[in-house]
């Protein structure tokens, strides 16, 4: 059940999290990396907090998720992401960092048109969403792939006025009753002394 928790729970962020190679040629075969872009206009320090809501057969599970801009330049950026149990101690987190560069190169045979959009695309639109007690547009995708645990359909909304991208995600698996949601908490900005302010 945890690798299932661990495949359901990379989804959502297959497309807004891979790290790219790094640009080495000639920049007509490079693309603006799709993590850079959707951080590149936020001070570093800023945070963006979620809840992961897992229900899989008898699972329950919670967790919260907070990634932080550590550092930005003009070639890349870092970005740390922290994870751990809903009510758990901050002693109890997993941190990683990922690092993206700024350009991408694109793969044979894709044009910068059909770079970073999801395998297994169905549909796609534009919604209005309440969030953070403001309406923001954004994008949603629905895409379809099949994992260990079966064939898996997720919903994504993202939005260029959300560090990172991401407003909320739901995916699901009907073989094993399971259904993942991602959902923005918080929104923090560095204030102009230093520390991040929601």
């Amino acid at each position: 059940m945890q690798r299932l928790l661990t495949a359901l729970c990379l989804i959502p962020f297959c497309v807004l999290l891979l790290s790219p190679d790094e640009a080495t040629a000639d920049e007509a075969n490079f693309v603006e990396n799709p993590v850079y872009a959707r951080w590149k206009n936020y001070p570093v320090g800023t945070e963006v907090r979620y809840r992961q809501h897992t229900q899989a057969r008898g699972v329950d599970e919670r967790r919260l998720l907070v990634y932080r801009l550590r550092e930005r330049t003009a070639d890349q950026l870092s970005v740390e992401i922290r994870t751990r149990p809903e009510g758990a101690a901050e002693s109890d987190e997993t941190v990683q960092t990922q690092t993206a560069k700024r350009l991408f190169r694109l793969p044979p045979g894709i044009s910068a048109k059909q770079f970073g959009k999801p395998a297994g695309r169905k549909g796609e639109g534009q919604e209005e969403l309440g969030v953070l007690g403001r309406r923001l547009q954004a994008s949603w995708v629905l895409s379809e792939v099949r994992v260990e645990a079966g064939l898996t359909e997720t919903k994504t909304w993202t939005s260029d006025q959300i560090p990172g991208g991401l407003v909320r995600s739901v995916s699901t698996t009907p073989a094993v009753n399971s259904v993942t949601t991602m959902e923005l908490l918080e929104l923090r900005e560095p204030s102009p002394g230093g520390a991040v302010k929601p």
